[in-house]
């Protein structure tokens, strides 16, 4: 053969070669990045969708809280009526307890459970402080001065169980939320800033 025509072969099998191995290079590269692109994507739209979630999960909280909240103005209003008679009254606290159960169900959906959990021991404690309530007036409705003033004690106990029901409510939202335990309990006699 002839000695030109052997080293163009050889030349052009090398740069063939070369590019061949340079190409596969590339692809190897690309394919890692691309791989590594891919990851960080489903990474970040997992960050989205928790973070989407913990705002829905704020948002049940807090309607959860608000819907409390008024529950627990129509039992002030209710503790501080002399007399309580009156049926829009009632009417207003039935309103209030179904609103409150309501936004529950949208608690439990929300979950976690330990929020649920939370959550339900509210509702117990303000169905029960409107039971105790309603014992009280039908105890004696026409006894002068408003159910506060004839069992001071019983309210006592009663903003107790809503004050700590409460905090354990927003203890547990808080750690579901943001993974952080909550502040320390209150003082007694003093309610957490909700």
């Amino acid at each position: 053969m002839n000695d030109t025509v052997a080293v163009a072969l050889i030349t052009s099998l090398s740069t063939l070669s070369a590019a061949g191995v340079a190409g596969a290079a590339t692809a190897w590269v690309t394919g890692r990045q691309l791989r590594h692109q891919s990851v960080l994507a489903r990474q970040e739209r997992a960050e989205r969708r928790a973070a989407d979630h913990r705002e829905v999960c704020r948002g049940v909280y807090e309607t959860f809280l608000s819907r409390a909240d008024e529950a627990y103005r129509v039992l002030d209003e209710g503790w501080f009526a002399a007399p309580f008679t009156e049926s829009g009254r009632w009417e207003a606290g039935f309103a209030a307890r179904r609103a409150l159960d309501e936004a529950y169900v949208r608690v439990r959906l929300a979950g976690p459970d330990d929020v649920a959990e939370r959550g339900a021991e509210v509702v117990r404690g303000i169905g029960d402080e409107f039971r105790l309530h309603a014992r009280l007036v039908a105890g004696g409705p026409d006894a002068a001065g408003s159910a506060a003033e004839r069992e001071p004690s019983a309210r006592t106990r009663a903003l107790r169980v809503r004050a700590d029901g409460s905090w354990e409510f927003v203890a547990a939202a808080r750690r579901a939320l943001t993974g952080e335990a909550a502040d320390e309990r209150p003082p007694a006699g003093r309610t957490a800033s909700l």
